[in-house]
């Protein structure tokens, strides 16, 4: 009878070894998954993006001669309107399936958390943000077969089945949310080309000398060129840091997406040297550029 405690015991100790040891072996898998749920859970681009046309409407000039301008901005808050949900339900899958996947690497690997996410139904395609029929049909993959990530990390109950189950249909989110991280970048070139016409506007009016104003003394008048040039100095440091923290967004998800393909090549081979060193090295970068973004 002691003989029998004694061997199940040891089958014990051994199997909690190989299970510590899995998790270890794994630990580039956490940082990298961890690291990758921060970038695709980084919303500000996506923000301004869907901001973008109130944010214009609200400081257009009345003129007649920007009745185009005005015309373009309502279509394109109509666009944005119709994307939000879609934009809102990509980032919180993605981000749901990497936290999921940090937890399965970790050391915590079965007490997975319920505040991981649920997975919403549905998206649609978006022509100004290229999402197409091939992500909607991804995205209702995942959600036909996830509900919850917290459910499907313990249904799971290891990396390897989530990544494979779930991998390729991922990677076509991900596809989905660069193309857009990436066309919000052409929205806000056309806001801040917008903005230099207005700014010349604004400028122009103040200058002109119209008869009967007398109050408008040249001093007064200087008093409003000097804040209008102090307002256009903020407006484009806010304009110029919005772009850069799209770019810095787009190359993140680029390579979150590049890292997320050769753990899916290699779904077999995660606890090599081989693989370790590609996924740290791809959280190395995501660290970096999600701090280049916090410094902006």
């Amino acid at each position: 009878m002691h003989g029998s405690r004694r061997f199940c015991l040891a089958i014990a100790l051994a199997c909690s070894a190989l299970v510590a040891s899995g998790c270890s072996n794994l630990g580039a898998v956490r940082e990298f998954a961890a690291s990758s749920a921060r970038m695709t859970d980084y919303r500000a681009a996506t923000e301004h993006y869907l901001d973008s046309a109130d944010r214009q409407l609200t400081e257009l000039p009345a003129a007649e001669r920007f009745d185009g301008t005005r015309e373009q901005l309502k279509a394109l808050k109509q666009v944005t309107a119709r994307d939000k949900a879609t934009l809102l339900k990509l980032h919180a899958t993605t981000t749901g399936y990497m936290r999921a996947l940090a937890r399965l690497a970790g050391a915590d690997a079965y007490s997975v958390s319920s505040e991981i996410g649920k997975v919403a139904r549905a998206i649609e395609t978006s022509e100004a943000l290229g999402i197409d029929e091939d992500h909607v049909d991804a995205y209702a993959n995942i959600a036909r077969r996830v509900s919850d990530w917290a459910l499907a990390a313990r249904q799971a109950r290891d990396v390897r089945h989530l990544v494979t189950g779930n991998g390729a249909d991922m990677d076509k989110l991900l596809e989905a949310m660069q193309r857009a991280t990436e066309a919000y970048g052409i929205v806000l070139e056309q806001e801040i080309a917008a903005y230099d016409a207005m700014a010349d506007y604004r400028r122009a009016v103040w200058a002109a000398e119209l008869p009967g104003d007398p109050a408008l003394t040249p001093e007064r008048r200087e008093v409003i060129a000097t804040l209008l040039r102090r307002s256009e100095l903020a407006d484009r440091e806010a304009q110029r840091q919005a772009r850069k923290a799209q770019r810095a967004a787009a190359r993140g998800l680029e390579r979150v997406r590049q890292a997320h393909a050769d753990m899916l090549r290699n779904v077999d081979r995660l606890d090599t040297d081989q693989v370790q060193d590609l996924l740290r090295a791809a959280a190395d970068d995501l660290k970096s550029i999600r701090a280049s973004i916090e410094d902006l």
